[in-house]
């Protein structure tokens, strides 16, 4: 009898009697998946309590260690800088440790404090520091010494045998906007309050630095200046210095070590190219390094110096004008030819010697020569200045006869630029006997 069953496809998941397939396995097998799976379950569960417990330990550990370095922080550095804009340099850190030997000191005229970031165990390194100088309103209760003389040039250093005068050892300081907030070179900034008349302090100026294992960026340079502006804003009250301070500039060009060509330049050396372009060539400089010069800089410079075929042409004549002449394979190498021009202005004019020979002091309000150094003073917005020439030698032989008019050109740009007043220039006769 056909029951309407007959002839009817078995479907492919069922057996000849329409069971599905597997189904003499099918509560035992899901028992055993639905096992597994807890037990899975159940080790995620405790490896993520164990990683979130481990994760807050961490984290509690961290915020102790920061906690800790804030503190040292505040109490090595005199409490002058934010603990925390410390930390957030180099894109942040929670441990450091400080300095034993540096401290800063309130009322002390020189200290410092160094702050070291922890790394491995057992291993520290260069992060932080800070420089307080207070300059005493009477000059003559101040007792540093500065010595005037340069060496820009290391024939020694890599990549300087076959050209010394390619690169400079230092960069030259650059104004902080237009320098009335401070100075900053290739690794340090600095900031300066000038104080009011009448107070114990002429002016307070704290340095900053910090180390890495690159070149300091824009924004290094801008968040250093924060921490230099904080920390001479907070020693200036602390120590009753009544002070108007500018902000920090949003630019900060990078200083460079690399000379161009001097009739190129601008910035500090801008009017060496004017001289230059009257006087002729002849034994000048063709090399030079400049910075942005700023009106109110209390520093700036401009090195000037002769290439390997500069000195290459003026020898044969340097050689037939002296009855001595110097090795022209040492002035190529270990003696390049050069000179540098600097600008002191305020308390940065104190204590100021000249080189090794004589250290002859240079005192505003006087001119002079010695040591191969050529000075003249003026008062600049009613505060001392020194303008200052040094040239290597033997170039102060070579270029005898141009090195006063070379040297006024340089004083009247950086009187004129500055408005200063009261110059005192050397006579023409300490030009006689470089």
């Amino acid at each position: 009898m056909d029951d309407g069953t007959r002839g009817a496809p078995l479907s492919a998941a069922e057996g000849p009697a329409g069971a599905p397939l597997g189904a003499a396995d099918g509560p035992a097998g899901r028992g055993r998946l639905r096992t597994v799976l807890n037990t899975a379950f159940v080790l995620l569960a405790v490896a993520g309590i164990g990683l979130s417990l481990w994760a807050l330990v961490m984290e509690v550990l961290d915020l102790r260690a920061r906690a800790e370095s804030r503190g040292r922080i505040e109490a090595g550095c005199g409490g002058l800088v934010d603990p925390d804009r410390v930390l957030a340099l180099h894109g942040g850190i929670d441990r450091v440790e400080m300095s034993d030997r540096h401290r800063i000191t309130p009322g002390r005229d020189d200290s410092s404090c160094v702050v070291y970031r922890v790394g491995d165990p057992g291993t520290t390194y260069g992060h932080f520091s800070l420089g307080l100088t207070l300059s005493p309103s009477n000059p003559n209760a101040d007792e540093r010494l500065v010595k005037v003389d340069h060496e820009p040039f290391d024939y020694f250093a890599a990549g300087n045998r076959d050209d010394a005068t390619a690169v400079a050892q230092y960069s030259l300081p650059h104004p902080l906007g237009d320098g009335s907030l401070g100075e900053y070179d290739a690794g340090t900034v600095t900031a300066r309050a000038v104080c009011e008349d009448g107070g114990r302090i002429s002016s307070v100026d704290a340095e900053v630095a910090a180390w890495h294992d690159r070149p300091l960026t824009s924004e290094d340079r801008r968040q250093l200046s924060g921490l230099a502006r904080q920390a001479v804003e907070r020693a200036a009250a602390e120590n009753g210095c009544r002070a108007r301070l500018p902000e920090v500039p949003s630019a900060f060009p990078r200083p460079r070590t690399a000379l161009g060509p001097a009739a190129e330049a601008g910035g500090t050396c801008a009017w060496f190219g004017r001289h230059a372009a009257v006087q002729g060539r002849g034994e000048l400089p063709d090399r030079a390094l400049a910075a942005p010069a700023g009106k109110a800089s209390a520093h700036d410079s401009c090195l000037l110096a002769m290439s390997p075929e500069g000195t290459e042409r003026i020898w044969p004549a340097y050689e037939r004008s002296t009855p001595h002449p110097r090795d022209l394979d040492k002035a190529l190498t270990l003696s390049p030819l050069w000179l540098q021009t600097d600008t002191l202005v305020g308390d940065g004019t104190r204590g100021l010697r000249t080189g090794v020979a004589s250290r002859t002091p240079v005192r505003p309000g006087t001119a002079g020569s010695a040591d191969g150094t050529w000075w003249a003073s003026s008062v600049c917005g009613g505060r001392p200045a020194v303008h200052l020439m040094q040239v290597s030698y033997p170039y102060g032989d070579i270029l005898r006869d141009q090195l006063e008019p070379l040297f006024r050109a340089y004083v009247e740009d950086a009187t004129g630029r500055r408005g200063c007043t009261g110059l005192t220039i050397p006579e023409t006769s300490d030009f006689a006997g470089s």
